[in-house]
């Protein structure tokens, strides 16, 4: 089942790391002392120039990165990364496994998912849900398109995860995929999920975020 989560607090949290994602780009980041604390059901535009720390908080709070500095505390406990990773999910990639030697499709991602965490989620509803092509489940993310957003996400819910966070966005990345995160988002929203948008303007979240935080 999903892990669920009333609230995230981070505190006086610092970061340092090269966030990346396949077929995207790579950026120092660099995340110092920040504080807030984030709520189940809500959609957060974290705000500030790419390398001014909201990718290497969303990169920390999806567990890809341990921080230098601070806590990071759900529901009243402090989590180390190790934990962290049970409830954060990186949006653009799927699951890691070091059981797994080849680069697992779409379809084996969801459902090996499905049944590690005795889902109530059929493979079907969750195909349906996220509006997947059945003509791309038999393959990798990284050779979807633009749809690995949505088969990401999907992969993540799947999984349990509850904490949903995208690497930094431009304008031109919102605006180009903003009909994919408002469905994912509703979906997650619907769930209890948060998500987590780092990008530079304000305005560019205004129909999606419904709360904007200054990072810089």
């Amino acid at each position: 089942m999903t892990q669920t989560i009333e609230s995230v607090q981070v505190n006086n949290l610092t970061v340092l790391c090269d966030p990346k994602l396949f077929n995207y780009g790579q950026m120092r980041d660099h995340c110092e002392q920040f504080t807030y604390e984030f709520n189940s059901g809500k959609i957060y535009g974290v705000i500030g120039e790419c390398g001014s720390g909201g990718w290497a908080l969303s990169y920390c709070l999806s567990g890809k990165v341990k921080a230098q500095h601070g806590e990071i505390v759900i529901n009243q406990s402090r989590v180390d990364q190790n934990q962290i990773i049970n409830y954060g999910s990186y949006v653009g990639e799927g699951t890691s496994s070091r059981m797994f030697f080849k680069e697992r499709t779409v379809r084996q991602q969801i459902k090996q998912g499905l049944e590690r965490r005795n889902s109530k989620y059929t493979f079907q509803e969750i195909v349906d849900l996220f509006e997947l092509s059945s003509s791309r489940l038999n393959r990798s993310l990284r050779y979807i398109s633009n749809e690995r957003w949505n088969a990401s996400i999907a992969i993540g819910l799947a999984n349990g995860k509850s904490i949903f966070c995208f690497p930094w966005l431009s304008t031109g990345w919102i605006q180009s995929i903003q009909g994919r995160i408002n469905t994912c988002a509703r979906i997650l929203k619907d769930r209890g999920a948060i998500i987590i948008i780092p990008t530079s303007k304000k305005d560019t979240l205004n129909d999606i975020a419904d709360y904007s935080v200054e990072i810089c």
